[in-house]
């Protein structure tokens, strides 16, 4: 068993001179790859945090793991880049992070460049290549031939020679959100883990449906780690254990509320164990014996296994080795990044340095909490939901479902959950400061194109977006300039927030309206620019903008016209359109009666029509998912 096998060497460290290992460690940048390449495999499951034993979780048995990581490299500073699974994936698949590739808003589908995928240069230095069985890239035009094999029984085990060296990918789906996305709590058996046990992040309140969830993902971690140990019994049965690099980790943080899809590190750290066999273990390039703090990310996977096996990494890769010959310094800050809530645009960015994290969130005029068809399947959300309804939240607890503050910042170290803001705090402001300027300079040298709302991003091209902006030169940086401005914009910021609106850049009047709109949301303006009159009112307008502009006069009754038009995009079936009226909240309440006879048709996005309904008073929260609870048009299975 590789168990077994593992625990040799512990030993061998162990009784060898420490001298010896240190200087063998700190020797390895000189060293070149073994002539005979070494075999990677990779084991991925989804939506899990550290989780773990190794990590601290007191809650879980990971033996499999444990072993695993007492004789491999733990990486505790390991982050997914992204905050959801198709985006974080573009990234580890490209070795872009994916607003610079335009394929960061999840579930939408963006043409990318063919030669963007490492597994076609794994095939041409020699590789055998299977994935086994999720893709999930964001990409609409995926090369067929990126894997020798890539479905449910793929593996090396079937490659034509067995002298030819592999790299292979295997998926785990049961620590998925699917998990907990049942709707309620029904038929959650057997348990293992009870629920009184279970301790909850102080954001979160005290609701049964929390701790269910937890408790039963939790179980679902344990029986993960089975899934690992058959992985490696495999390996070692197949007489390769000794010439393969393993690589652990998930595609994200974990799916538990403000988890997934959020930039905080419950959503984007990740639990990251490598082991390598003693004939690669000049190539740890760690002076600890199973620790790692160094900052890694999905974007530095490629370099790393380009590294490892010897294949120089392309100039388009944006990442850097962690492992291998010649490794880098460690970084210094790691970028993070997330677009949207299904169809809510509120697009997120962020900077760590391993113990203070800067989050910049663009569009701060909608709350975190924004009700969304897959998650709110989750008993979880909809009891927080529930309990912030009835004023059963604190003041802290409250904070996500406000419109979100611009920038918020804080020590890790000190506050794991990140719920102490010290953004304005005196003391940090030299240190907010310098990662502010880092995060925007960062943004604009390596080209984020996610600032870029959803129909701007010429999704239905044949040519990739990437692409477009590189051959057009398209503004960018004055797009990244004008969201921040609009973002942290104050009152007396009035007559420069006027200047986007009338842009000639399309992007730049959107975070010209968000600007308006989070100033109002704030009150801190009383009086509607005449802009944004303009705007709604010209039918040539983007209609992302409209129904931002519509939003503005909704919420400061400037214009008895743009209610009606935003349910005129709700029954056309507009995209953006249902985030627009899920944040009108109560404010629905004049076309209650045609959202009513919405309910009939089946082509609409029923969830969306419902929760509006709930905000109007018209529905009582419960019938959110019917009767049934079988999901209408527009339930998203697969996030």
């Amino acid at each position: 068993m590789v168990t077994k096998r593992l625990s040799i060497y512990i030993t061998l460290i162990v009784s060898a001179s420490l001298i010896l290992v240190v200087s063998s460690f700190n020797s390895c940048k000189n060293l070149d790859v073994p002539t005979e390449k070494p075999n990677i495999l990779w084991l991925v499951v989804e939506d899990m945090s550290p989780f773990l034993d190794s990590y601290g979780n007191k809650y879980t048995t990971t033996p499999t793991l444990n072993v695993m990581g007492k004789n491999g490299i733990v990486f505790t500073n390991a982050f997914s880049n992204g905050a959801q699974c198709s985006p974080a994936r573009s990234t580890l698949m490209s070795g872009i992070y994916a607003p610079m590739l335009a394929t960061d808003w999840h579930r939408e589908a963006r043409a990318v460049p063919q030669d963007f995928y490492y597994s076609k240069y794994l095939q041409e230095a020699g590789y055998y290549c299977t994935n086994n069985s999720k893709t999930d890239y964001n990409a609409n035009n995926t090369p067929k031939n990126l894997w020798h094999e890539s479905n449910k029984k793929a593996s090396y085990l079937n490659r034509p020679s067995k002298a030819q060296p592999f790299f292979s990918v295997f998926n785990y789906s049961g620590t998925h959100t699917k998990r907990v996305a049942t709707r309620n709590t029904k038929g959650r058996e057997p348990r293992t883990i009870a629920l009184d046990s279970v301790t909850l992040p102080p954001y979160l309140p005290d609701v049964e449906e929390i701790k269910d969830d937890i408790a039963w993902y939790y179980d679902a971690v344990n029986k993960m780690d089975v899934w690992v140990k058959k992985r490696l019994d495999e390996l070692e049965a197949s007489g390769e254990a000794d010439n393969t690099i393993v690589f652990f980790y998930s595609d994200h943080g974990g799916c538990l509320p403000r988890g997934k899809a959020y930039v905080y590190d419950t959503g984007t750290r990740v639990p990251l164990i490598v082991h390598l066999p003693e004939k690669y273990k000049h190539l740890a390039q760690t002076t600890s014996a199973n620790k790692n703090d160094n900052l890694v990310g999905f974007i530095d996977f490629a370099p790393t296994i380009f590294n490892l096996v010897g294949i120089e990494k392309p100039d388009f890769m944006m990442g850097q080795p962690f492992l291998g010959k010649q490794v880098p310094e460690p970084k210094s800050e790691l970028f993070l990044y997330r677009a949207n809530q299904e169809q809510s645009y509120i697009p997120s960015r962020a900077l760590t340095d391993g113990r203070y994290k800067l989050i910049w969130n663009f569009n701060s005029a909608y709350p975190n909490g924004t009700r969304q068809s897959y998650q709110w399947q989750m008993p979880s959300y909809q009891g927080w939901d529930k309990a912030h309804i009835e004023g059963k939240t604190d003041s802290l607890q409250s904070v996500f479902w406000k419109p979100t503050t611009a920038l918020e910042f804080y020590d890790t170290k000190t506050d794991s959950f990140e719920v102490n803001n010290l953004a304005n705090d005196p003391k940090y402001q030299e240190k907010v400061s310098q990662m502010k300027q880092d995060l925007i300079d960062f943004m604009k040298q390596k080209k984020d194109l996610g600032l870029y709302p959803w129909s701007m991003r010429k999704q239905k091209d044949t040519l990739p977006f990437y692409t477009y902006v590189k051959q057009t030169h398209q503004p960018v940086e004055a797009i990244i300039d004008a969201a921040a401005f609009a973002s942290t914009a104050k009152a007396s910021d009035i007559e420069t927030i006027k200047g986007f609106l009338n842009s000639e850049e399309p992007a730049i009047r959107y975070w010209g309206s968000v600007g308006v709109l989070q100033l109002l949301e704030r009150q801190l303006i009383n009086d509607v620019p005449d802009e944004v009159n303009k705007n709604f009112n010209n039918d040539n307008e983007n209609t992302e903008i409209r129904l931002m502009s519509a939003e503005i006069l909704v919420k400061s009754k400037a214009n008895k016209n743009a209610l009606q038009y935003i349910l005129e995009q709700i029954k056309n079936d507009y995209f953006i359109a249902y985030a627009t009226l899920q944040n009108l909240d109560s404010l629905a309440k004049p076309i209650e009666e045609e959202l009513i006879q919405l309910r009939e048709n089946k082509d609409l996005n029923q969830f969306y029509i419902k929760s509006a309904l709930i905000n109007t008073g018209y529905l009582a929260y419960q019938d959110l998912w019917g009767a049934t609870g079988e999901p209408e048009k527009g339930y998203n299975h697969h996030e």
